[in-house]
């Protein structure tokens, strides 16, 4: 054994911290193949050791969903929101969209939740903290894309301050080369009912807009657009600009941006793409949880926050805005 990089202390940690002998086996070889930074790294969620380490465990799929969350510090409050506190994890930062913990954690969530993170049909009327405190792992796991995504978008705008790229758009698509495509962007083009739209903009019979209200949702924000990475997890939406609309920019310090960017903005995504899926991954752990186990914060804006109507028109828009059509000439705040 090399004892020039084995640590007997981080050994007994690792064990304390969850691990088991197959991972410990895991962390051993990387020690005695000499890779030196492994004592360092072992702490770094999704660093190379790290995701070895999960696949090599034998732990089952839930508890190492659950191992990971554990790590970084994670409970939820008493309202049944998800919080971290100050462990010795935390993500490691060279990791962009697409980097292979973030398939590797999707799938093993796909496997664990086989029929998706669900509820008994009984416990829906329960009070939503009351049923996020019930489903407490299935809470924290939906609630967990949000910090996924946050060390995404935090890659994303590293990477253009240090290459001084134009916007975050020309970033993305630099990172993940010709691995990317555009999407839907329904649900991340609401308007907010009272300030951009009235009541008279909804469609009858639905809580969507009018081609009338998505208009006024135009004119004042313009239109997002949605991209993902090829392997379907790292979401993200831009404005006309080209920057990202996120609750994780720092430029996003405005209540009514903010709101915006929680209402509309993107989120990881645990499932597959829809198009060549046939056991409907996205639906059941990204599409459905959200109306159970969201943040207090989110399920409030999303009462206010309207989506567009799915028709030829709105089709229309999407479509010429991939194509490089702006509708919305003054630059926007974010």
């Amino acid at each position: 054994m090399n004892k020039l990089n084995f640590s007997p202390a981080n050994f007994e940690k690792l064990q304390q911290q969850g691990w088991d002998k197959a991972a410990l086996v895991t962390y051993i070889n990387n020690i005695n193949g000499n890779k030196l930074n492994a004592n360092q790294e072992i702490f770094l969620v999704g660093s190379e050791i790290y995701t070895e380490m999960l696949k090599k465990s034998q732990l089952s799929d839930q508890e190492k969903v659950i191992l990971v969350i554990d790590h970084l510090g994670g409970y939820l409050n008493d309202s049944g929101d998800l919080q971290f506190a100050s462990t010795e994890y935390k993500f490691y930062d060279q990791m962009p969209p697409g980097a292979p913990f973030f398939d590797y954690y999707s799938k093993t969530v796909q496997r664990a939740y086989p029929n998706g993170l669900i509820i008994a049909q009984a416990d829906k009327k329960l009070t939503k903290t009351a049923l996020k405190k019930k489903y407490a792992n299935e809470t924290k796991i939906h609630q967990f894309r949000n910090q996924l995504d946050k060390c995404i978008i935090e890659y994303v705008e590293d990477y253009k301050k240090c290459y001084n790229l134009k916007n975050d758009e020309v970033a993305i698509k630099t990172i993940l080369k010709d691995n990317w495509f555009y999407a839907d962007p329904q649900y991340h083009n609401r308007a907010h009912i009272d300030i951009e739209i009235s009541a008279g903009d909804l469609k009858k019979g639905s809580r969507t807009l009018t081609n009338k209200g998505l208009l006024k949702k135009i004119r004042k924000r313009g239109f997002y657009r949605k991209i993902l990475s090829g392997d379907y997890h790292s979401e993200f939406i831009l404005d006309e600009q080209g920057q990202l609309l996120s609750q994780w920019k720092e430029q996003i310090k405005e209540r009514d941006y903010l709101e915006c960017a929680i209402a509309n903005g993107e989120s990881f995504n645990y499932g597959e793409r829809p198009r060549f899926d046939q056991y409907h991954t996205h639906d059941k752990l990204d599409g459905n949880p959200p109306r159970y186990f969201d943040t207090n914060k989110r399920t409030q804006l999303k009462q206010n926050w309207i989506s567009p109507t799915d028709n030829w028109f709105y089709q229309a828009v999407r479509r010429l805005a991939e194509k490089g059509v702006r509708y919305k000439k003054r630059t926007n705040k974010i």
